[in-house]
């Protein structure tokens, strides 16, 4: 590598030039680096907006109280009404204390994607629909 920079920047500056690149280059490529990777998923992003679409009153497949106590909130499988299964979390105390063997479930749709993401929500969200 010296003997290239020497070739482009002279025998003198390729020495000051070298020793430079072998002190800071990498913390400095590592910084853009970074500085690049984090500007790109700012601008490609999606804005995450999502719509609500429809609460739902879904069977339990299966529900583990996190850490041992629903006060920590649930993990549940559960059956969607277009029959596929799907994993849901919940960590707030009311809503995993209602989790029995059906649930009440948010359907929400991101906009950009179209992609539907589900959460528990209190069973009266469901009574009313």
């Amino acid at each position: 590598m010296l003997s290239i920079l020497s070739a482009l920047f002279g025998p003198h500056r390729a020495v000051s030039i070298y020793a430079f690149l072998k002190t800071w280059g990498l913390p400095i490529a590592g910084g853009v680096g970074v500085i690049t990777v984090a500007a790109a998923l700012l601008l490609l992003n999606d804005s995450g907006e999502h719509e609500h679409h429809s609460f739902m009153t879904v069977p339990v497949l299966s529900a583990s109280p996190i850490n041992g106590d629903l006060k920590n909130g649930v993990i549940a499988s559960v059956r969607l009404p277009d029959g596929s299964e799907t994993a849901i979390t919940s960590t707030e105390a009311p809503i995993s204390q209602t989790v029995t063997t059906s649930a009440c479930v948010e359907k929400r749709v991101y906009v950009e994607s179209g992609e539907p993401r589900y959460r528990f929500k209190l069973p009266r969200y469901c009574e009313a629909s």
